[in-house]
Protein backbone atom coordinates (compact mmCIF):
# COMPACT_ATOMS: atom_id res chain seq x y z
CA UNK A 1 0.00 0.00 0.00
CA UNK A 2 1.22 3.17 -0.89
CA UNK A 3 1.66 5.80 1.96
CA UNK A 4 -0.87 8.34 0.04
CA UNK A 5 -3.47 5.45 -0.28
CA UNK A 6 -6.63 6.17 2.66
CA UNK A 7 -6.34 2.58 4.98
CA UNK A 8 -10.07 1.58 4.96
CA UNK A 9 -12.47 1.40 7.71
CA UNK A 10 -12.78 -1.52 10.12
CA UNK A 11 -16.69 -1.05 9.71
CA UNK A 12 -18.23 -0.03 6.97
CA UNK A 13 -20.26 2.49 8.20
CA UNK A 14 -19.70 6.47 6.73
CA UNK A 15 -18.72 9.55 9.36
CA UNK A 16 -22.67 10.98 8.54
CA UNK A 17 -24.45 7.91 9.13
CA UNK A 18 -23.18 7.33 13.08
CA UNK A 19 -22.92 11.43 13.62
CA UNK A 20 -26.71 11.18 13.24
CA UNK A 21 -27.16 7.80 15.33
CA UNK A 22 -26.49 9.73 18.37
CA UNK A 23 -27.92 12.88 20.07
CA UNK A 24 -25.66 16.07 21.33
CA UNK A 25 -25.35 15.43 25.23
CA UNK A 26 -27.63 18.22 27.11
CA UNK A 27 -25.69 20.62 29.28
CA UNK A 28 -28.28 19.98 31.70
CA UNK A 29 -27.48 16.36 31.72
CA UNK A 30 -23.91 17.20 32.04
CA UNK A 31 -24.21 19.56 35.02
CA UNK A 32 -26.37 16.92 36.92
CA UNK A 33 -24.03 14.13 36.19
CA UNK A 34 -21.37 16.12 37.55
CA UNK A 35 -23.01 17.23 40.13
CA UNK A 36 -23.96 13.43 41.24
CA UNK A 37 -20.22 12.23 40.22
CA UNK A 38 -19.31 14.88 42.48
CA UNK A 39 -21.18 14.02 45.39
CA UNK A 40 -20.71 10.41 45.30
CA UNK A 41 -16.63 10.35 45.32
CA UNK A 42 -17.39 12.75 48.35
CA UNK A 43 -19.34 10.15 49.92
CA UNK A 44 -16.70 7.28 49.40
CA UNK A 45 -13.98 8.93 50.72
CA UNK A 46 -15.56 10.72 53.60
CA UNK A 47 -14.34 8.56 56.56
CA UNK A 48 -13.80 11.45 58.60
CA UNK A 49 -16.86 10.61 60.63
CA UNK A 50 -16.17 7.18 61.60
CA UNK A 51 -13.96 8.79 64.73
CA UNK A 52 -17.09 9.14 66.48
CA UNK A 53 -18.53 5.49 66.25
CA UNK A 54 -16.54 4.89 69.46
CA UNK A 55 -19.36 7.36 71.22
CA UNK A 56 -22.11 5.42 70.45
CA UNK A 57 -24.21 2.78 71.81
CA UNK A 58 -24.44 -0.75 70.30
CA UNK A 59 -28.10 -0.44 68.90
CA UNK A 60 -27.17 2.70 67.50
CA UNK A 61 -24.09 1.77 66.13
CA UNK A 62 -25.55 -0.45 64.19
CA UNK A 63 -27.57 1.72 63.03
CA UNK A 64 -25.22 3.89 61.61
CA UNK A 65 -23.80 1.09 59.77
CA UNK A 66 -26.38 0.27 58.39
CA UNK A 67 -26.89 4.18 56.76
CA UNK A 68 -23.17 3.93 56.11
CA UNK A 69 -23.43 0.86 53.86
CA UNK A 70 -26.32 2.35 52.40
CA UNK A 71 -24.94 5.42 51.62
CA UNK A 72 -21.73 3.38 49.46
CA UNK A 73 -24.29 1.29 47.49
CA UNK A 74 -26.61 4.50 46.65
CA UNK A 75 -23.37 6.05 45.76
CA UNK A 76 -22.31 2.90 43.54
CA UNK A 77 -25.70 3.46 41.56
CA UNK A 78 -25.58 6.78 41.55
CA UNK A 79 -22.14 6.82 39.71
CA UNK A 80 -23.36 4.17 37.61
CA UNK A 81 -26.76 6.12 36.25
CA UNK A 82 -24.75 9.61 35.97
CA UNK A 83 -22.06 7.63 33.67
CA UNK A 84 -25.02 6.51 31.34
CA UNK A 85 -26.94 9.77 31.61
CA UNK A 86 -22.93 11.18 30.29
CA UNK A 87 -21.96 8.37 27.91
CA UNK A 88 -24.93 6.61 26.78
CA UNK A 89 -24.86 6.88 22.79
CA UNK A 90 -28.60 7.21 21.86
CA UNK A 91 -30.42 9.12 19.57
CA UNK A 92 -33.41 9.77 22.00
CA UNK A 93 -32.34 12.71 24.21
CA UNK A 94 -34.90 11.66 26.72
CA UNK A 95 -33.14 8.60 27.98
CA UNK A 96 -30.04 10.87 28.84
CA UNK A 97 -32.72 13.02 31.11
CA UNK A 98 -34.31 9.88 32.64
CA UNK A 99 -30.58 8.85 34.04
CA UNK A 100 -29.67 11.93 35.08
CA UNK A 101 -32.85 12.28 36.85
CA UNK A 102 -32.07 8.52 38.70
CA UNK A 103 -28.84 9.81 39.38
CA UNK A 104 -30.32 13.34 40.46
CA UNK A 105 -32.73 10.98 42.93
CA UNK A 106 -30.18 8.73 43.95
CA UNK A 107 -27.93 11.72 44.93
CA UNK A 108 -31.12 12.89 46.88
CA UNK A 109 -31.19 9.37 48.69
CA UNK A 110 -27.35 9.30 49.75
CA UNK A 111 -28.09 12.89 50.99
CA UNK A 112 -30.67 12.08 53.39
CA UNK A 113 -28.60 8.76 54.34
CA UNK A 114 -26.51 11.26 55.71
CA UNK A 115 -28.61 13.70 56.81
CA UNK A 116 -29.77 10.81 59.14
CA UNK A 117 -26.07 9.48 60.12
CA UNK A 118 -25.18 12.54 61.10
CA UNK A 119 -28.18 12.89 63.45
CA UNK A 120 -26.96 9.78 65.28
CA UNK A 121 -23.37 10.94 65.60
CA UNK A 122 -25.17 14.71 67.30
CA UNK A 123 -26.92 12.45 69.73
CA UNK A 124 -23.74 10.36 70.34
CA UNK A 125 -21.80 13.57 70.92
CA UNK A 126 -24.22 16.62 71.61
CA UNK A 127 -21.12 18.94 72.57
CA UNK A 128 -18.95 18.79 69.78
CA UNK A 129 -19.93 22.08 67.98
CA UNK A 130 -17.59 22.47 65.10
CA UNK A 131 -19.06 19.17 64.05
CA UNK A 132 -22.96 20.17 63.93
CA UNK A 133 -21.32 23.77 62.35
CA UNK A 134 -19.96 21.48 59.52
CA UNK A 135 -22.51 18.99 59.56
CA UNK A 136 -25.36 21.60 59.22
CA UNK A 137 -23.62 23.98 56.58
CA UNK A 138 -23.28 20.75 54.32
CA UNK A 139 -26.67 19.20 54.98
CA UNK A 140 -28.12 22.94 54.10
CA UNK A 141 -25.91 22.86 50.39
CA UNK A 142 -26.48 19.27 49.56
CA UNK A 143 -30.61 20.14 50.03
CA UNK A 144 -30.09 23.66 47.89
CA UNK A 145 -28.36 21.81 45.35
CA UNK A 146 -30.48 18.92 44.88
CA UNK A 147 -32.98 21.37 44.32
CA UNK A 148 -31.62 23.46 42.03
CA UNK A 149 -30.46 20.12 39.87
CA UNK A 150 -34.52 18.92 40.08
CA UNK A 151 -35.29 22.41 38.77
CA UNK A 152 -32.73 22.92 36.76
CA UNK A 153 -34.02 19.42 34.68
CA UNK A 154 -37.73 20.18 34.73
CA UNK A 155 -37.30 23.79 33.50
CA UNK A 156 -34.56 23.16 30.76
CA UNK A 157 -35.58 19.65 29.29
CA UNK A 158 -38.39 20.93 26.99
CA UNK A 159 -36.44 23.61 25.63
CA UNK A 160 -33.15 21.69 24.40
CA UNK A 161 -34.96 19.45 22.02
Amino acid sequence: MDSKEKKPHLLHVSATVAQKTTAARPAAVALISTWALFTAFGFVLNNGIISLYSLLTDGLTAEVNALHVGRLCCAELQVAAAVLALRLPCRRVWARYAFAYLALALTTVGHCMFTAQVRLLIIADPGDDFFRILCGVAIFMYAVADIVGFLVLLLVEGEEE
